[in-house]
C-alpha cells in the first residue's frame, strides 16, 4: 500500500474521530465525579473548535440527566465556551448585581441596594445539615433546598413580604444565569414561597390630611406645601422631589412627571432616575397645590435672588436648586413637622387613589394619574373601595323594608 493511500486513510479517519457541534462526552474523574462536555460551533472569527464542560458530582444518572440539559443549552445558544467560573450559589447572586452595577442589566438603584441586601441575607442562612447556602454548588442547587433556606429565614425572624422579595431576587438572579449559559434550569421556579397576606392601604380620612397640613405650617411651611401638592395630585416621594422649574406649567395648572430622585446608597448616592415605570405622564392640579406650589417658588427665588433656571429643582437643598434632596431626609423632616399626626407620604397617596375610587371615578383613569398599572390599583384598592358594593348592600335593605 502507498505512502499516499496511508497517508489518506489517516486523514479520513480523524475526519471520522472529530465530533460534530452538539456532541457530548462523559468522563470518569474519581469516584462519583464526572466530566461532561459539549462541542459548540467553531468560533466564527478564529475558525477554532469550541467546547463547553460540567463537572459533576453525582450518580451515572444525573450525569446523563446533565448532559441532556447541557446539549439543550448549546443547542439555544446560551452555553459559554471556555471554564465554568461560577461554583456556588453566592457566587452567582453575586454576579447578578455586579452586572447590573455594570449596567448589563437594567436595575434601578434603590432596587440594586434591595437586591444586595437580599443576596447577603439569603447566603448567610444555614440549612439543617450544617450547609451554608451560599456555599451550596450551583449545578447541584434543587427547589427543595430553596425551600429549606426561605423556612430558616422565617425561623430568623424575617417578615413574609421580605422572605417573597428575596425570593423574586433569587428567581431572577438564577434567570439570568440560565440564560448566560452558567445553569440549565431554573429550580426557584419549583421551589414554593411563603404566602403574603395582602394588609388594606390604610386611608386617612380629609379631616386628618387637614390636620397633618395645620400641624406642618406651625413647624416646617416647605413640609406643609409639599403636604399640599402630594395630597392633591398623588405623586410619589422621589416624583415631588425629582421636579424641575421646567416640568411645572402654572397657566396649564400642570405637572409633567417623567423623573424620580432616588437615593443608590454606598457609593452612588442620589441619582435622578426615571419614574417607576420609566414612563412620563402629565398630572392637572387644583387651586391648593396651586397656591402651595407658587409659595415654594417664591422661596426658590429669594433663595437664588432671582435667578432661578428651568433645570432648578422646586425642592433643593441649595440655592441654586441643582442639589435634590435625599428621600429619607425628606421624610425625616414630614415626622418633625407632624406633630402627634403619624401620617406619612404614602398615606398621602393612598388618601388621593381611594378619595377618587370612592367618588366612582374609573380605575384606569386613576391608574394613569398615580403612574401605575390598572392591575397593580385593583390589586391594592379593589376591596377597600368598592361603590358597587355599597349599591347593592342598599338594594338589600330596601327591600328587607318592603
Amino acid at each position: 500500500m502507498s505512502a499516499e493511500t496511508n497517508g489518506a486513510k489517516h486523514v479520513s479517519s480523524s475526519v471520522e474521530r472529530r465530533r460534530s457541534h452538539g456532541a457530548g462526552g462523559v468522563r470518569a474523574v474519581r469516584a462519583g465525579v464526572w466530566l461532561v462536555d459539549v462541542e459548540l460551533p467553531r468560533d466564527p472569527d478564529t475558525g477554532k473548535r469550541r467546547r463547553v464542560s460540567r463537572t459533576i458530582f453525582g450518580t451515572r444518572e444525573d450525569v446523563d440527566t446533565e448532559l441532556a440539559q447541557l446539549k439543550v443549552t448549546a443547542g439555544q445558544r446560551r452555553a459559554p465556551s471556555g471554564p465554568l467560573r461560577v461554583r456556588s450559589v453566592q457566587a452567582a447572586l453575586e454576579g447578578y448585581v455586579a452586572d447590573a452595577r455594570a449596567g448589563r442589566i437594567e436595575l434601578a438603584p434603590k432596587t440594586i441596594v434591595t437586591t444586595t441586601s437580599a443576596i447577603r441575607t439569603m447566603s448567610k442562612q444555614m440549612l439543617s445539615d450544617g450547609r451554608r447556602f451560599g456555599d451550596i454548588r450551583l449545578a447541584k442547587l434543587s427547589w427543595q433546598e430553596i425551600e429549606e433556606m426561605y423556612s430558616s429565614m422565617k425561623r430568623n425572624g424575617a417578615t413574609p413580604a421580605w422572605i417573597r422579595r428575596c425570593a423574586t431576587v433569587l428567581s431572577r438572579a438564577l434567570t439570568y444565569a440560565r440564560k448566560s449559559g452558567v445553569i440549565t434550569f431554573n429550580p426557584s421556579q419549583d421551589a414554593s414561597r411563603p404566602r403574603l397576606v395582602q394588609e388594606k392601604p390604610y386611608s386617612p380620612t380629609s379631616e386628618e390630611v387637614q390636620e397633618l397640613i395645620d400641624q406642618a405650617r406651625e413647624r416646617d411651611v416647605e413640609i406643609a406645601d409639599a403636604i399640599e401638592i402630594i395630597a392633591g395630585t398623588g405623586l410619589r416621594k422621589g416624583e415631588l422631589l425629582g421636579l424641575r422649574l421646567a416640568d411645572i406649567n402654572l397657566e396649564a395648572s400642570e405637572l409633567h412627571i417623567a423623573w424620580a430622585i432616588s437615593d443608590g446608597g454606598k457609593g452612588v448616592g442620589v441619582v435622578r432616575k426615571p419614574t417607576k415605570r420609566s414612563d412620563w405622564r402629565d398630572v392637572p392640579f387644583r387651586g391648593s397645590v396651586k397656591s402651595a406650589i407658587e409659595r415654594q417658588l417664591e422661596r426658590c427665588r429669594g433663595r437664588a435672588e432671582g435667578k432661578l433656571r428651568r433645570d432648578s429643582y422646586l425642592f433643593s437643598l441649595d440655592a441654586a436648586g441643582v442639589m435634590p434632596h435625599r428621600p429619607d431626609t425628606f421624610s425625616d423632616r414630614l415626622a418633625a413637622a407632624r406633630g402627634k399626626s403619624m401620617l406619612t407620604f404614602l398615606d398621602l397617596r393612598h388618601y388621593v387613589a381611594t378619595t377618587m375610587l370612592d367618588a366612582d371615578v374609573p380605575y384606569r383613569t386613576v391608574a394613569d394619574l398615580l403612574g401605575n398599572s390598572e392591575t397593580t390599583l385593583r390589586l391594592h384598592y379593589d376591596g377597600r373601595t368598592d361603590t358597587g358594593k355599597r349599591e347593592a348592600v342598599s338594594v338589600l335593605d330596601r327591600t328587607k323594608e318592603t
